[in-house]
Parts: structure tokens; sequence; C-alpha cells
């Protein structure tokens, strides 16, 4: 899957777990944070496209979407950036 096709892919999940998904130019790295209460996937368009890939399907990744039907090649690049942590919840499929 080409890189611009992912990360769009990606943002379409996290429409789907987030409040608020804002691509904005900057001096931030992406990620997720809390604007007015909201739980906001803040995504530099500034970095480039691998990086915003990366930090996308990590925060996917933290958010364990069980109930979302990822396509195989988004659940691949988020099951490669998800947290080891002991305990951490392994995706389920419904």
């Amino acid at each position: 899957m080409r890189t611009e096709r992912l990360i769009q892919e990606l943002e379409d999940v996290a429409v789907k777990l987030f409040d608020e998904v804002r691509r904005e130019p900057g001096g931030f790295s992406t990620g997720a944070c809390t604007i007015s209460g909201k739980r906001t996937l803040m995504v530099n368009t500034h970095q480039p496209t691998d990086e915003r890939i990366a930090a996308v399907a990590r925060e996917i990744a933290r958010h364990n979407p069980v109930r979302i039907y990822l396509k195989p090649a988004i659940r691949a690049e988020v099951e490669r950036w998800r947290p080891d942590e002991p305990g951490a919840p392994a995706f389920e499929e419904e």
C-alpha cells in the first residue's frame, strides 16, 4: 500500500477512536492529547509521512481497536507499532 494511502486509511480509523482528528502544520510531533476535554489526535502535516504513519498507528494501537474492522494492511501496521507492555491486550476479532 502506498504511504499516502496508508496514512489516510490510518487517519480514517483514528476518526472512529478519537473525538477529533486535526491535521495541522506546526512545531509538534504527531500524537494524542486532550483539548477542551476532547480526546484529540494531532497530525503534524510537516512531519515526514513515515513518521506520521508510525505515530498514528502507535496511537491507534494504544486504544486497542477490538470493535473496529481493520483492513489486513492497516492491522499489520497497527500491530507493528503496538506498545509491548506486559499485560497489554492483544487484538481481538469480533
